[in-house]
């Protein structure tokens, strides 16, 4: 994985399509994605091969309407939540399924 894991060092620049910045960790599988707005959200049990498709993707926010906005379970956090690792919470539903197999 070419790029630095959110919860180690700072994230990765976006800056297109409203997104500022993103980060991804991929022991967590948790992909922050910071908004121009500095609204950050945290995408739950994402993938390592969707997580990197987005933070490569030539139309970020595009592929972030597409494939990840109401695919994955998300919550907003304050930037000393993005910093730290280990927070976890409970998930149902879809989320299990994408646990269990990866991404659906």
């Amino acid at each position: 994985f070419p790029y630095t894991t959110l919860f180690r060092s700072e994230r990765r620049n976006i800056l297109r399509g409203g997104i500022r910045s993103a980060g991804y960790d991929a022991r967590a599988r948790v992909l922050d994605i910071e908004f121009d707005t500095r609204r950050l959200v945290r995408y739950e049990n994402v993938g390592r091969e969707t997580a990197e498709r987005f933070l490569t993707s030539a139309h970020p926010a595009s592929f972030w309407r597409d494939e990840i906005e109401e695919n994955y379970t998300s919550h907003e956090i304050t930037e000393e939540e993005s910093r730290r690792t280990g927070a976890k919470e409970k998930h149902a539903g879809l989320d299990d399924l994408k646990r269990l197999f990866g991404d659906l």
